[in-house]
């Protein structure tokens, strides 16, 4: 029942995170989305994913993104120009996501073999939660892992790519030259009777 109502609080948050207009109000339901994400890995026994999420996302990332988007001012009419821009291809991601969340519920059905984790071995000799999930990430899915580490990888060079300004435009300072200039070169004292 707890699983059920914080689900539905999960998705209307995470629509309100796409369908709002204004920046900062789409960052605060982010942050209420991973609250409530937290909660139900807390209904689910997984306390360390649970904690991970409050640390990590809503501590980090989400704050990050706010402080990010108060900054820039961004403005709506923009926003909402690109979004009718990127219409179709938003509509083509959510067909593929739909479609690979179709392959994976009914993998078995299709002749996919979708790997199973043993609850009772994960967990037998006493593990913890924690080392439950460490065991498992650094053994049967470090490939994955690994992967999931260069798509971030990826992605931060790209922000990278995407902030970069030419230098020409940049000001900046040459503390070489600033250091090595005389005053007799920068001060003209000019007599002001002979004038």
């Amino acid at each position: 029942m707890f699983f059920n109502i914080f689900s539905a609080i999960i998705i209307v948050s995470s629509l309100m995170v796409v369908l709002s207009r204004n920046p900062v109000y789409s960052v605060l339901f982010l942050v209420f989305t991973f609250l409530n994400a937290s909660i139900i890995f807390l209904i689910s026994n997984a306390e360390f994913l649970a904690m991970t999420l409050i640390i990590v996302y809503v501590g980090a990332v989400a704050v990050l993104f706010l402080f990010v988007v108060m900054m820039l001012n961004i403005n709506s009419t923009k926003i909402k120009e690109g979004l009718l821009k990127y219409l179709p291809f938003g509509v083509l991601l959510t067909l593929v996501f739909v479609g690979e969340l179709y392959v994976i519920f009914q993998g078995e059905s299709l002749g996919f073999v979708t790997p199973k984790i043993d609850i009772e071995e994960l967990f037998q000799n006493g593990n913890s939660n924690t080392k439950a999930i460490g065991l498992y990430l650094y053994t049967d899915y470090f490939i994955i892992f690994q992967m999931s580490a260069y798509v971030l990888l990826v992605a931060m060079i790209g922000a990278i790519v995407l902030a970069y300004k030419d230098k020409k435009s940049i000001k900046s300072q040459n503390v070489f030259i600033q250091n090595t200039v005389r005053k007799e070169d920068l001060i003209k004292l000019v007599d002001s009777k002979k004038k």
